[in-house]
């Protein structure tokens, strides 16, 4: 239960600490009574207790609270023994005094106790509104004018009542509120007044089923416990012959009719008449019966009579109170529920108290504390409970009738009254529909007479009448005041909702007819549409959203319309649809309930868009934007029970901090109250939302709405008007062949649909007539009286969700089990979430995967490959790289190359070969960073953090004031310079700086020497020159990651690179960084590739790129569209030349075409009427869908459909043709007609062939030109994701016109990346109690079954990758998917989809890894070559790598990148030859890629 403040338990105590300060107050003769029902129980055996006499005061209450007494009594002794003396009459000591008066405070702890257990019963949703209920009835006035000064324990009866009515609220629990009313009858038998409650509540809930079917063992449990509890009370009395004393004392009916005060019931405004007819009776000729004048208001106990009126008796009373506790009881049996249940309580309350024989003042509490905890079910209720609050309690001022007591009782219930009905006000929701408020402005003058009221009969009667002169009519003024206000409430309990009234049958249609157009509501005569006109103009009505009372019907339509607006607009947009697709189809009735219910499931969910408050781990709270979201669902065991609940986590972008995010949970999350708030829902489902009257209605989107945001609109079946109407009449008429089922036949009522065929039975002209009356008696009746007044058809829903227990106890449909067996366990519906599938230990692991990206075998003892080891967090770097210079490979003027060619050529590095694609890549990639001089005058593409400014001149002058050091001659860099002999200087370098000690201690250490390397030529101008020869480019990179580590998430990673570039110990040049970044390491070289990748992509030239590639998507997509179009038409016509054909045919052919079809079905061979006409509509069918669906590339990727499957599957049809028409071929020829019908068709059927190869093109141009994002295929159980890199946005073997070409494959493997960070907290490492409750039900925990089911080579997490690149490898991974699972069997569709290009490109790859035997013959041995300071470009014939030549660049520029824009005459030889390279399509555009049309 969630904290309140202030908490029962904080507001019990203080008021002991109030009630402790009244010790001394008055006290009635209640306060006598008590104290000698101690003497009587301690001092006397308890044959005698009821028949003991010595004080007027005798024990008249039942046994347990006389054993309660004598409980007290026993303790009591300790306190003063004078107290327990029977004879020892009106006996009040100061140690009696405290003693009796800290009883009555410490039995009220058990009120406390049911009031918190009640707030817990609660649902969490509305337990604020049942804490502020249950603080008003534990500072009740009632209860403390009662108990703490007049002098009885009612809190401590009262708080068994709730308890009892708490225990009600749950099936579990409904044998213990029967016992504890059972006990608390035997306390205090007023309670009897609600007993028939209780009876009909249990034995409906609880001993009957909600079929009506007898539960023998809930009935034998409950009445055991009852008669139990009552032999234990009256058994000894009984054993003693003692039961008719007992009768006597418990029901003296020899008292009156009114107590000696009025209580403010019917009987007290009867008695008030008659006392007004008195003087009026001889006027008005009525018999005054002078004697009885005395007998109502001499104050004493009594028989009454009345002087005019007629008396009243005993049996009366009983008839009228049994009469009205009779209607609620009704509803309560058909309608067990708990809501219901209470307010039966109250009104049997109500009943007793009003129409009851000698009722006591007293007793109104049994009224105000069951309707308290319903009072805040919504503002009607409030309405009824406000003038009952003020009337309960102005009622009981009279129990104090001394001046001492009067400040005390007046300002404590007028700050009650003030404090609680107030804060009711708030906390009440509106109620369902618009009402009327019969008594609004009586209330409101009610309450307000109260004041002067009181203060009259409590000062100014006295004062003006003196005491002893009329002193009944103060009492008989506040009397008939408080029966009144009870009188009032009780009526105003049952309202009504105001209801449109229904059309008027109209004959003709040339009548003349009044309608009021804000209600659509129609009239035929004009009186009638007076009297609804002048009644909506009454300020009876009330605002539906804010509540405002005393307007009239169309102030508060025009109030609710404008603030529905206001609230529509301002609640959040990402809410609105997530909300509406969960009322759509709702069947919640009451929309308090369907509010609670949804706000509790939105209230901790967000959605990606919305602007929240996070709190963050140190108490921070920022404003932030949902920028993704990850839902990890509820799992739930094999048998349907919860397992663990779903919950999510939330990537947030911080506002209050720019380029940062956060990673939270819903806990750390959330909104603005003022933007989401319940009343806020409950206008935007009102506003966009409409429902039926009939009862189980469920709630429509409005279509306008639904259309918005794509709702499906089509009501199910089972919940439309027909088909619950026929249900329920098969279910009455299943009901009358049993007396409440006990009976009833075991044959189910069987629902036959109607037919469309049967014909309407047309009604006769006496039915139309008599239809007619009844439709126009209906409409009378609505206009008779009070128009407002219509009985409402809609029933109040249930309990709300979280109170199972309530929700068993609904009424059932009545069905007779057909079997006594129990049921078997529920279907499991696949697929589901994939690690709740049951672990199978014997099953075979995954595939083993391939970790190392290279072969070790080709690179170890290679000293032209570096030896580094690729750790596993670089491989995504390089699948980055390789992925993002192949997919804008044009954009960069390179040609494509295979992963296996790129790894190879990052490693490489030799001293006298340059690998030209090692070089070309950075090269071009740098080039797009920065502009040529000549091209809008060198502008930087990208942005760049500022360098630090330099020093001050201060430092100057200081360092030209100091002596200046000697320097250490710097090693110089000959032209041989070799790697052993840079090594050597390196370590004299160090030698001598440790020797001279020469470090600064006061500065930062320098890790590189980057700053110095640009002193005089800066690193950005060089690139604008395109200077990258002779280590240009390398220069360039070390100054673009030295201006880079600035920014701080990339200081590390770039100093780590400069310290190897530009180290301490070296004089940095250009040379010298050249050679130092032949022996980087090969993790931080494709650190540094991907850094200037990732920065390309800022680039005007990249983003143009994407843009073309989008208007090409649209333009392939209208292509595609047009080409489908003319197939559809195409296939419609070869349809009818078939039917034409058919009509035409020989008959010898005829049958030859029979036996061949039968042949073909024999041999399960696509016969040629596959071509046929049945075909043709399949096929056409096809193409309506692929015309709505056009190649949704960025969520579904390629449809192989037009593709190469296709193309085969129409191959196979055509050779099924070709066999057929040769032996047609022998068969009579037909008519000349026939034999241009067959060359129609084939034409017609080579038509359609161009047009599907038509579309197999442009779907392939449609998935190269997808480049904004790579396509996953999928993940498997354990989240691992699996790429294919090939799927989009490149050619399948690389460009074709690429130097590498013959390759046939780009990057040939299958890859698999291991789960990220979210994923792996949601699934593998989930919390504790989840992880014990999953290992509970499969044996094993998800990392452990991860292991077992992964085998070797389980990936960690996203840092890790493996591969396949084997076919076999392929089939067994799919065999290993479990298509049961939510995430496998799309990723098990995906890769059957694709099986057949990525299998044939990883057998493309393993060719080109082993080549034929003549070709390894004839590849001649390198040779020897001798260092040069300028490397060339040259092949060796042992590394692919050096196989690659940047065609694209020669053709296009002319030159390489390295290279200036100067190409020397050899290399426009060599552009002349590749400039032959380019091909064009049919209308005579180039193609980039494989056939592609694209226009960069």
């Amino acid at each position: 239960m969630p904290d309140f403040y202030p908490s029962l338990a904080q507001c019990a105590l203080v008021a002991a600490a109030f009630k402790v300060l009244l010790f001394p107050a008055y006290k009635s003769t209640d306060f006598e009574v008590h104290r000698n029902w101690l003497a009587i129980t301690n001092s006397l055996p308890v044959q005698e207790w009821y028949y003991e006499k010595t004080s007027e005061w005798t024990l008249d209450y039942p046994p347990f609270f006389a054993a309660f007494e004598w409980l007290l009594s026993q303790i009591a002794y300790y306190a003063d023994p004078a107290m327990l003396t029977v004879n020892n009459l009106n006996y009040d000591s100061w140690q009696t005094i405290y003693f009796q008066r800290a009883t009555v405070i410490v039995t009220e702890l058990v009120l406390a106790f049911a009031l918190t257990r009640y707030v817990k019963s609660v649902h969490p949703a509305n337990q604020n509104v049942a804490h502020i209920a249950s603080l008003s009835i534990l500072l009740s006035p009632g209860l403390l004018i009662i108990d703490h000064i007049h002098f009885q324990y009612n809190g401590f009866l009262y708080g068994i009542l709730v308890l009892s009515i708490v225990c009600a609220r749950r099936q579990s629990t409904l044998l213990y509120s029967g016992i504890s009313f059972a006990a608390l009858l035997c306390f205090k038998h007023i309670y009897l007044y609600l007993s028939l409650a209780w009876f009909v509540y249990l034995l409906r809930a609880y001993c009957l089923s909600p079929r009506y079917q007898p539960q023998i063992g809930n009935t034998i449990k409950l009445g055991v416990s009852v008669v139990a509890i009552f032999a234990l009370a009256f058994g000894p009395f009984a054993y003693w012959n003692q039961l008719l004393q007992l009768k006597d004392r418990l029901f003296p009916f020899s008292r009156g009719l009114t107590h000696a005060y009025w209580a403010p019931n019917i009987w007290a405004m009867y008695a008030f008449t008659d006392r007004l007819l008195i003087p009026l009776g001889p006027r008005l000729g009525l018999p005054v019966n002078y004697e009885a004048a005395q007998s109502v208001t001499r104050g004493l106990v009594g028989d009454s009579s009345f002087a005019v009126l007629p008396q009243i008796t005993k049996e009366q009373t009983f008839g009228l109170t049994f009469f009205f506790q009779l209607l609620p009881l009704v509803k309560l049996w058909f309608r067990p529920e708990w809501d219901i249940f209470v307010g039966a309580v109250t009104l049997c309350g109500y009943a007793s108290f009003l129409f009851g024989w000698h009722v006591h003042e007293k007793a109104v509490l049994l009224i105000i504390i069951p309707f308290s905890l319903v009072a805040l079910r919504d503002r009607r209720y409030l309405g009824a409970f406000r003038p009952l609050a003020v009337a309960g309690h102005v009622s009981l001022f009279p129990l104090l009738f001394t001046a001492t007591e009067f400040p005390v009782k007046t300002v404590y219930t007028i700050f009650w009254l003030i404090l609680f009905l107030f804060a009711f006000d708030r906390v009440a929701p509106v109620p369902e529909r618009p009402r009327v408020f019969l008594l609004d402005r009586f209330s409101f003058l009610y309450i307000t007479v109260s004041i002067p009221l009181i203060l009259y009969c409590s000062l100014v009667h006295q004062m003006v009448f003196g005491l002893n002169r009329y002193e009944f009519v103060p009492l008989m003024f506040i009397s008939s005041y408080s029966a009144l206000g009870v009188v009032g409430s009780w009526v105003l309990f049952k309202r009504k909702p105001v209801q449109y009234l229904p059309q008027p049958p109209i004959e003709d249609d040339s009548s003349e007819v009044w309608v009021i157009p804000e209600t659509n509501e129609v009239f035929t005569t004009y009186e009638s549409y007076l009297h609804r006109r002048d009644f909506y103009k009454q300020t009876r009505f009330i605002c539906e959203i804010t509540g405002h009372s005393g307007l009239n019907f169309y102030e508060a339509l025009q109030s609710e319309m404008t603030e529905s607006r206001e609230l529509n607009s301002a609640f959040p947009d990402a809410l609105k649809e997530p909300i509406l697709r969960r009322v759509q189809f709702s069947t919640v009735s009451r929309v308090d309930h369907l509010v609670d219910e949804i706000y509790e499931e939105f209230k901790q969910d967000f959605y990606p868009g919305e602007h929240v408050a996070t709190v963050l781990k140190d108490n921070t709270r920022l404003h932030g934007i949902i920028r993704d979201k990850m839902n990890f669902p509820r799992q739930y065991y094999t048998d349907g029970a919860v397992k663990s609940e779903a919950y999510a986590r939330y990537l947030v972008r911080i506002v209050d901090r720019p380029n940062e995010e956060a990673l939270l949970d819903q806990d750390h999350i959330t909104r603005d109250r003022k933007t989401f708030s319940k009343q806020m829902l409950r206008a935007f489902i009102k506003n966009n939302t409409t429902r039926e009257s009939w009862n189980g209605a469920p709630w429509l989107v409005k279509s306008s709405i639904a259309e918005e945001y794509k709702i499906p609109t089509e009501v199910p079946k089972h919940l439309q008007y027909g088909a619950r109407v026929a249900e329920k009449k098969a279910l009455k008429k299943a009901d009358q062949d049993g007396h409440f089922g006990f009976f009833s036949s075991k044959k189910l009522p069987e629902l036959k649909p109607a037919t469309g065929n049967v014909s309407k039975t047309k009604l006769s002209p006496q039915e139309l007539a008599r239809n007619r009356a009844e439709q126009f008696m209906e409409y009378k009746r609505s206009l008779n009286g009070d128009p407002s007044f219509l009985v409402s058809t809609q029933q109040s829903a249930g309990p709300l969700p979280g109170n199972d227990d309530e929700a068993e106890r609904k009424p059932l449909i009545p069905v007779v089990p057909l079997k006594t067996e129990p049921p078997p366990p529920p279907v499991i519906k696949y697929p589901i979430e994939d690690l709740d599938l049951k672990h199978d230990p014997a099953r075979k692991p995954r595939p083993k995967l391939k970790l190392e990206i290279d072969r070790s075998s080709e690179f170890v003892n290679d000293d032209s490959l570096l030896q580094h080891e690729i750790k596993p967090e670089s491989v995504s770097l390089f699948l980055e790289t390789w992925n993002t210079l192949n997919v804008y490979c044009e954009v960069f003027q390179v040609d494509s190359f295979t992963f296996d060619d790129f790894v190879e050529a990052v490693r490489f590095s030799s001293d006298e070969i340059e690998c030209e694609l090692f070089v070309e890549l950075h090269c071009a990639v740098l080039k797009k960073l920065v502009n040529a001089e000549k091209d809008n005058d060198g502008a930087i593409q990208v942005s760049l953090p500022d360098l630090p400014q330099a020093e001050s001149d201060d430092s100057d002058s200081e360092d030209e004031e100091g002596s200046e050091p000697t320097p250490e001659p710097e090693p110089v860099v000959t032209r041989m310079t070799t790697r052993s002999s840079l090594a050597k200087a390196e370590a004299a370098t160090l030698k001598s700086q440790l020797e001279n000690g020469d470090a600064e201690g006061s500065e930062e250490p320098r890790v590189h020497r980057a700053t110095e390397l640009f002193e005089q030529y800066d690193w950005i101008d060089r690139l604008r020159k395109r200077d990258f020869r002779n280590g240009g480019w390398q220069a360039i990179m070390a100054g673009l990651l030295h201006q880079l580590s600035m920014r701080p998430k990339m200081e590390k990673v770039c100093e780590d690179i400069l310290k190897h570039l530009t180290p301490l110990h070296i004089q940095p040049t250009q040379e010298s960084v050249s050679a130092q970044y032949s022996t980087l390491d090969v993790n931080l070289r494709i650190t540094a590739l991907q850094i200037i990748c990732l920065l390309s992509l800022e680039t005007k030239a990249i983003r143009n790129y994407l843009e073309e590639c989008s208007n090409q998507m649209t333009e392939h997509r209208k292509e595609k569209i047009e080409h489908q179009r003319a197939r559809k038409a195409a296939l419609e016509e070869l349809r009818k030349l078939h039917v034409e054909k058919k009509a035409h045919e020989p008959e010898p052919e005829k049958e030859g075409a029979e036996k061949e079809k039968e042949k073909s079905v024999k041999e399960e061979k696509p016969s040629s009427s596959a071509v046929d006409v049945e075909m043709l509509d399949s096929v056409r069918s096809e193409d309506d869908a692929d015309t709505d669906e056009i190649m949704d590339t960025e969520d579904e990727g390629p449809s192989l459909r037009g593709g190469t499957d296709r193309i085969f599957e129409r191959k196979r049809r055509l050779e099924a043709e070709r066999e057929r028409r040769e032996q047609l071929a022998k068969q009579p020829k037909g008519s000349k007609q026939y034999q241009r019908i067959l060359k129609k068709i084939e034409a017609q059927e080579a038509k359609i062939t161009a047009l599907e190869e038509e579309i197999a093109t442009v779907d392939n141009d449609l998935r190269e030109a997808d480049c904004p994002r790579t396509r996953c295929l999928g993940k498997d159980r354990f989240c691992n994701r699996y790429w294919w890199f090939e799927r989009n946005a490149m050619p399948y073997e690389g460009l074709p016109n690429s130097s590498t070409a013959d390759a046939k494959y780009a990057n040939g493997r299958l890859w698999v990346q291991g789960p990220d960070d979210m994923e792996r907290e949601g699934f593998i490492d989930p919390p504790e109690h989840i992880r014990k409750i999953y290992a509970k039900e499969h044996r094993v925990t998800p990392a452990e079954r991860k292991k077992h089911e992964e085998g070797e080579t389980s990936l960690a997490d996203a840092r890790h990758w493996g591969y396949y690149d084997e076919p076999e490898q392929l089939e067994e991974l799919v065999r290993w998917l479990d298509a049961r699972g939510l995430r496998e069997i799309k990723l098990k569709k995906e890769l059957q989809l694709q099986r057949g290009h990525i299998a044939k490109y990883m057998k493309a790859r393993s060719d080109y890894f082993t080549p034929p035997a003549e070709r390894a013959e004839s590849e001649e041995p390198p040779t020897k070559r001798m260092s040069t300071r300028t490397k060339a470009f040259v092949d060796d014939h042992r590394h692919r790598c050096l196989k690659w030549k940047n065609t694209t660049a020669l053709t296009e520029l002319g030159h390489l990148h390295v290279d200036a824009g100067r190409p020397t005459k050899r290399v426009k030889r060599v552009t002349d030859e590749v400039k032959d390279l380019k091909a064009a399509n049919k209308q005579g555009k180039p193609l980039s890629r494989q056939g592609s049309r694209y226009k960069f």
